[in-house]
């Protein structure tokens, strides 16, 4: 049976109204709008796969609305975060790495990740520092052997670079 032409515009107009009463009456955008966590997992698999498939572009307005409705889901602020990066937005990617880590401090793998950023904007003594932390706190308690490995990696490129530096200086 379908509906009578006339009541489904009224229908649309009664959703946008009480959509709109809700927003006026304090609610956020996601609960006025009915966002739920069905749709934040089916729309954090598309920026998934879209981060995957390397359009970050997308990924990044795809992670955005899922904060934009939930702005306490860390894994959004880790999706965008690292969609960011992969754009070369380092400054914006520490922004919401710094939410991440405040939000999950236990994550050794987010203070990695703004490590990448601070080599990348040329702020090594600020990763060096950072590395440093995460080192003591991977010695305490036992981590995921992709994080270690991940510590590992940058601690040898940061002395790699050094010594390359430091071989420059010596030469000139």
């Amino acid at each position: 049976m379908q509906p009578k032409s006339g009541s489904q515009p009224n229908d649309v107009f009664q959703q946008a109204e009480k959509t709109i009463q809700r927003l006026i009456d304090g609610a956020s955008f996601g609960s006025a709008v009915n966002f739920n966590d069905h749709m934040a997992e089916s729309l954090y698999s598309r920026g998934y796969v879209q981060y995957a498939q390397g359009r970050y572009e997308d990924a990044t307005k795809t992670f955005g609305f899922i904060l934009f409705n939930e702005p306490s889901n860390i894994r959004a602020m880790r999706g965008l975060a690292s969609s960011l990066q992969m754009q070369g937005n380092y400054d914006q990617a520490l922004l919401f790495l710094a939410y991440a880590a405040v939000a999950d401090d236990d994550n050794a793998d987010i203070s990695l990740q703004v490590i990448e950023c601070l080599l990348h904007l040329g702020r090594k003594k600020d990763a060096l520092k950072l590395l440093v932390d995460v080192e003591r706190a991977l010695a305490r308690k036992p981590c995921d052997e992709y994080v270690r490995n991940k510590a590992n990696g940058l601690r040898a490129l940061m002395e790699a670079e050094e010594s390359r530096l430091n071989q420059n200086q010596s030469e000139s």
